[in-house]
């Protein structure tokens, strides 16, 4: 796709340029100003000589042992795209970089934009999910792009009309990225009433009310996004047995913050365990397997409740009781640390923040696990019947894959979107003048 300075905003257009002694003013047709140091555009040249096209890194040519510490520029200008153009002088001479308008705005760090933190909406359990047509979620990148931004903004959504078939389900799944490998020899799990040794081995098929909670916490890396389709419920009662509910995690850390900041420090700062032991345990490939495949798993991780990130913002949620083991905390904090945990669990179980609502047969339930904490309620008659399809996605497949959509909405060269934040992304995906 070809975009014209024309059909840019003016945030994306260069009015004037001016140098100094050490860099270049630039002012936009916003009226905003930015200031770009030579020695900053000098490390980030494009060039084929310092950046490889191919592969989309840095090149033999960029040698910062050779990079002066403070390059000259012979000639500025604006070429007749609209980008900067410069001819380096003194070590560098005859060197020449072009750096494309749109991408020099977005790594103006004078600029408010760019330090906008991620659209978070909390929610408890007045909330209504977005809701997604599964066919349309396979053909239509901005429908998958839309959900993907629900996925970072609520943390939950829903997807309608979708086939009732492990095929449709694993494909809508790959539309984002593969599927998690698990600790099982199958990455698609199916809770069914049905099941009778599952149930054995695994809460989740059982029949009491299933805690809301996020999954593998003893993975070093617990899982990003999870899938569950529903391919059968029938309820002889038709009360509301085997109801999904979920619980934004960050809600709650910043309830915890708000009302005991002594009890959202432990639960930042203190670790509360997590283990999960399964040997010789025997499970189906497939359907039209003779035999089974056994797996053995043996795991154990230090948890924090609540994780933040490098500015101090909630990031991950991680909190499951089933899975919890002993602490290993001090005696001086024991009583403390045990009192906010249970603080959280309640906040958890609480109506106020609970959304729960039935998974139709045809619908799949979106969930980011790095946020989202999530359950169901009881089951009692025996008669009814519940089969529900389950998998997961990397974290970082599900935003690594938001990025591309992102990419691709700008309208820009890969060699220039190589590298730009999120945000960054986001800014430049609505870059463009609507007619």
């Amino acid at each position: 796709m070809t975009t014209t300075l024309r059909q840019l905003k003016s945030a994306f257009r260069i009015e004037s340029l001016a140098t100094t002694d050490n860099g270049v003013n630039i002012t936009w047709k916003d009226g905003h100003k930015s200031f770009y140091h030579h020695l900053w555009l000098l490390d980030s040249c494009r060039c084929p000589q310092c950046f490889q096209r191919d592969t989309l890194s840095l090149n033999s040519g960029h040698d910062l042992l050779k990079i002066p510490l403070n390059p000259t520029a012979q000639a500025v200008k604006l070429n007749h795209q609209g980008d900067l153009d410069i001819v380096w002088g003194g070590e560098q001479t005859g060197h020449h970089s072009v750096f494309d308008a749109s991408w020099l705005r977005v790594h103006c760090y004078q600029d408010p934009a760019l330090k906008q933190s991620p659209k978070r909406q909390l929610w408890d359990a007045s909330v209504s999910l977005p809701h997604f047509d599964y066919h349309e979620m396979m053909n239509d990148n901005e429908v998958l792009l839309s959900c993907l931004n629900q996925m970072l903004e609520l943390g939950a959504a829903m997807i309608d009309n979708a086939p009732k078939n492990e095929e449709s389900f694993r494909a809508v799944i790959e539309r984002v990225g593969p599927l998690r490998q698990r600790y099982h020899p199958t990455n698609i799990f199916k809770l069914d009433r049905t099941d009778t040794k599952a149930q054995e081995i695994q809460h989740s098929y059982q029949v009491e009310n299933l805690r809301n909670h996020t999954d593998v916490t003893a993975y070093d890396i617990p899982t990003g996004l999870q899938f569950l389709e529903c391919l059968l419920y029938e309820n002889p009662d038709n009360d509301r047995q085997a109801y999904s509910t979920i619980v934004d995690g960050f809600k709650l850390a910043q309830v915890i913050k708000a009302e005991n900041p002594w009890f959202y420090e432990l639960l930042t700062t203190e670790y509360i365990p997590a283990g999960r032991r399964r040997l010789s345990v025997e499970e189906k490939l497939s359907e039209n397997d003779l035999g089974t495949q056994k797996y053995e798993w043996e795991a154990y991780r230090h948890n924090h409740v609540i994780n933040l990130d490098e500015n101090g913002e909630v990031y991950q949620v991680k909190y499951n009781h089933n899975t919890r083991v002993p602490l290993e905390v001090s005696n001086d904090k024991i009583h403390d640390l045990l009192a906010a945990y249970r603080r959280f669990s309640q906040l958890a179980i609480d109506p106020q923040y609970n959304a729960e609502f039935l998974v139709a047969p045809g619908q799949i339930l979106v969930v980011d696990n790095w946020r989202i904490l999530h359950g169901r309620t009881g089951i009692w008659n025996p008669n009814l019947k519940r089969i529900v399809l389950g998998a997961y996605v990397e974290e970082e497949t599900f935003r690594c894959r938001r990025r591309i959509l992102l990419g691709e909405k700008t309208g820009m060269s890969d060699l220039w979107l190589m590298g730009c934040s999120d945000r960054a992304l986001e800014i430049l995906a609505e870059r463009t003048v609507d007619y």
